[in-house]
């Protein structure tokens, strides 16, 4: 008997076809709507409230890199370069903000802050106080373990983001307690300012130390030169009648002023190392400092419920139309629908007995 175009097309599950029986799960999309309104619940429950707090800065450059700078941005091109890169108006990129970006993300600097001492905001007295890492949710015994685990967790907590034009870099922290979050926003400004104090003063520093063990050298030796010219003249007074003498004490005339000449240039350059060791650091200057938040970042009530309630809809119309193709599928295939859950139900006693001879 041959088969009309009407019933091939009825054998098979259309658009409008799996959208009304999609429809008719009705029930299934709520259920899923109150799961998900659940976890969401279950979510405000356990998940501690995260407060921002945002601090700015503005990179200063050093005397010498301000010398390099305006070079840079008379040549045009090189400097419209330098600030395309984050590179204001430096050439020197460990004094650029995006440097201090990756400062704050560095190991270290997480290391020194997770060692900083905050006040303990579990506590009802604002005097105790307590490391950071110990206020982190972190269940480890092994202090190197746990350490690791707080810089990776402080790594997400802290992110900073800067503008090139005007080299300035603000900073966002996200801390269980509003207090707490100021107070580690500051603190981060704080150990980026020591690092400045500590390692951008190094070079100057060394070349002090240098400078200051050869002017000690040089005032010896013209001492020494000195005390030879003095030794000479006490022990020759009538030295203008020889001319071996006067040969002499020229030469030891010429050793001293060259010694002088040398030790009142490395005199001089001590000094201006004395200068370059304070004004060569690039500091920063603080815009605003971090206040705790009134508002807490999560959980945003309206806007969770909100996400939920949407993502509750689109994911029960996927699970019904989900039931509605397996129906279709069972309707069209009864045998093979019928050895599928025989399968499945075999598979599920299977696991009861397991469970049984395990317990």
């Amino acid at each position: 008997m041959p088969v009309s175009l009407t019933q091939i097309s009825d054998d098979h599950l259309t658009f409008s076809r799996w959208v009304a029986d999609t429809l008719v799960r009705w029930r299934t999309i709520l259920r899923v709507m109150g799961l998900m309104l659940v976890v969401a619940i279950l979510a405000v429950i356990f998940i501690p409230p995260v407060y921002r707090s945002r601090a700015s800065f503005v990179a200063n450059s050093s005397a010498s890199s301000k010398l390099a700078g305006g070079l840079a941005s008379s040549a045009g091109a090189l400097g419209g370069l330098a600030t395309q890169l984050g590179m204001g108006a430096t050439l020197d990129p460990s004094e650029s903000p995006n440097f201090y970006i990756q400062l704050m993300q560095s190991r270290e600097l997480l290391t020194r802050l997770l060692k900083s001492r905050f006040a303990d905001p579990r506590m009802p007295s604002p005097r105790d106080s307590v490391d950071l890492l110990d206020l982190l949710r972190i269940r480890q015994k092994d202090p190197q373990r746990k350490l690791e685990l707080g810089i990776k967790q402080m790594s997400k907590d802290i992110n900073g983001n800067f503008e090139a034009k005007t080299n300035l870099v603000w900073i966002d922290v996200d801390a269980e307690w509003p207090e707490l979050s100021a107070a580690m926003a500051n603190r981060t400004i704080e150990l980026v300012t020591a690092f400045n104090k500590e390692q951008r003063t190094s070079r100057a520093r060394t070349k002090r130390l240098f400078l200051e063990g050869r002017v000690s050298l040089a005032r010896n030796e013209l001492q020494s030169v000195e005390a030879k010219h003095r030794a000479f003249y006490d022990q020759n007074r009538l030295w203008r009648s020889s001319p071996e003498l006067m040969f002499e004490e020229k030469q030891l005339q010429r050793d001293e002023d060259q010694a002088a000449d040398l030790y009142l240039s490395l005199q001089r350059q001590f000094e201006s190392a004395l200068l370059d060791e304070v004004n060569d650091a690039a500091l920063i200057t603080v815009v605003d400092s971090a206040v705790p938040s009134r508002k807490a970042q999560w959980p945003r009530y309206w806007i969770l419920l909100a996400s939920t309630l949407t993502a509750g809809v689109i994911l029960g119309f996927l699970v019904a139309g989900a039931g509605a193709i397996l129906a279709d599928w069972r309707a069209r295939n009864p045998d093979s629908a019928a050895n599928l859950g025989g399968s499945i139900g075999r598979i599920k006693r299977e696991i009861r007995g397991a469970f049984r001879r395990a317990s």
